[in-house]
């Protein structure tokens, strides 16, 4: 099933916040506010729009139109008025991607994230080792209470 991603949302806008016709309160009504009233997710149904013939597209949005409070004369007209907004449709230029396309790009990701993680641990320790005096005694490692934190300050 398409969804908004594979379309664009850019594309889809155009289509969605085409006025529809007026309110009675005179407000315009948009191809999203119908869908929306309607119980439908604006953006996934019109990316499944774009996958479907015109005339199937015309058909299911002149029967929204048809149901909003809209004058009898527009919904009278509400066919035509479909028909004039699906040219607004962007079409599929795409298909959308395959559920193994997007695992395989995980799988992509996550040695590029490990091997950034590598490094950032490798330079981090060489910073420390760097840094960090030498605290090693000859029979072990100097004692908390041995160590001289002033001498550190003084390399």
């Amino acid at each position: 099933m398409p969804n908004a991603s594979t379309v664009g949302n850019a594309d889809l806008s155009k289509f969605l916040f085409a006025e529809v016709g007026t309110q009675p309160n005179g407000l315009p009504l948009t191809i999203l506010s119908v869908l929306a009233r309607l119980g439908q997710d604006p953006w996934v149904e019109a990316a499944r729009w774009t996958r479907l013939p015109k005339a199937t597209i015309v058909d299911a949005l002149a029967g929204s139109i048809a149901q909003m409070p809209l004058a009898p004369q527009a919904r009278a007209e509400a066919r035509q008025t479909a028909a004039r907004l699906v040219q607004l449709l962007p079409s599929q230029l795409q298909p959308p991607r395959k559920a193994n396309e997007v695992v395989e790009k995980k799988r992509i990701a996550k040695p590029r994230l490990v091997l950034l993680l590598i490094a950032v641990i490798a330079i981090v320790l060489g910073i420390a080792t760097a840094v960090l005096p030498q605290t090693i005694h000859a029979k072990g490692i100097v004692p908390l209470s041995q160590f001289d934190a002033a001498a550190v300050h003084k390399k």
